[in-house]
């Protein structure tokens, strides 16, 4: 169903119920339906809530010039048009960095985070040797700018190589993204540093990540581990998963999400 929020129409897929919800956040060129595996086993017991963040998937844009708070204050929005409680935001890859400014711009939204598969940074440089190599960005847009559907097919197999089944889904939402969002995820998630927000994170964070991991490598969640003081068990590694865990590792993956949230009730008991 779609909701106007900001003058946009927002897509949001709602499980319902009087429960406590998990806000998953979705990356570039996906939509809501990438936690498919998740809103199954989880529903009768939260309110799963799946947005398409502005301008991807089914919800709409008039411009290509979206920012990280924009996104954010479309997902404050939608808490509060839905009457949300005790929530659980959940953000995967660029849906990570943006969960990483929701909870420093909206304290007290979220009771919880998940980071999954995620970065503070996204090129590498001396304070943060765990990101991309800057020299490739040109090469990403250039390859975006001029055949965006095969570099898209290619971007799905760069997330799940270990499952082709998963990388054929991932690439088809890819394919079907809008080409100027999708090249502003790029170049604005390039501009940004979040690294100094991380020590403000202070509610019970759990981070998750794919140990083959070739999009955020393994070492970024680690830095983040050490560095967010709301992460106090360190990262949650799968074995053997590459950037889309949720997906090609769904059991564990879900058992790993559900350990958290019945942790922190008994720490809050």
């Amino acid at each position: 169903m779609r909701h106007e929020i900001g003058g946009k129409q927002i897509f949001i897929a709602d499980s319902g119920g009087d429960l406590p919800a998990i806000l998953f956040v979705h990356g570039t060129m996906m939509d809501g339906t990438v936690w498919h595996k998740q809103v199954a086993v989880l529903k009768e017991q939260f309110r799963c809530i799946c947005p398409d963040l502005r301008g991807h998937g089914r919800s709409t844009a008039a411009s290509s010039d979206i920012s990280f708070e924009d996104h954010c204050d479309d997902l404050a929005a939608i808490v509060e048009q839905l009457s949300l409680n005790d929530v659980t935001i959940v953000g995967w890859s660029m849906g990570g960095c943006i969960c990483e400014v929701f909870v420093t711009r909206y304290p007290g939204k979220a009771a919880r985070l998940v980071l999954v598969d995620t970065i503070p940074q996204r090129l590498s440089d001396d304070r943060f040797p765990y990101g991309q190599d800057p020299a490739g960005t040109p090469k990403t847009r250039r390859a975006l700018e001029t055949d965006f559907e095969a570099t898209a097919r290619w971007f799905g197999r760069r997330i799940s190589p270990e499952d082709d089944t998963v990388a054929a889904f991932i690439s088809d939402l890819a394919a079907r993204a809008r080409q100027d969002v999708t090249i502003n995820d790029y170049v604005s998630t390039d501009a940004r540093s979040q690294i100094d927000l991380l020590p403000r994170i202070t509610l019970p964070t759990t981070i998750i990540c794919g140990s083959k991991d070739l999009v955020c490598k393994p070492q970024a969640s680690s830095f983040m581990a050490e560095h967010i003081p709301g992460c106090a068990t360190g990262v949650a590694y799968i074995d053997g998963a590459g950037h889309a865990p949720f997906l090609t590792r769904a059991g564990e993956f879900n058992n790993i999400l559900l350990g958290a949230l019945d942790r922190d009730d008994h720490a809050g008991n």
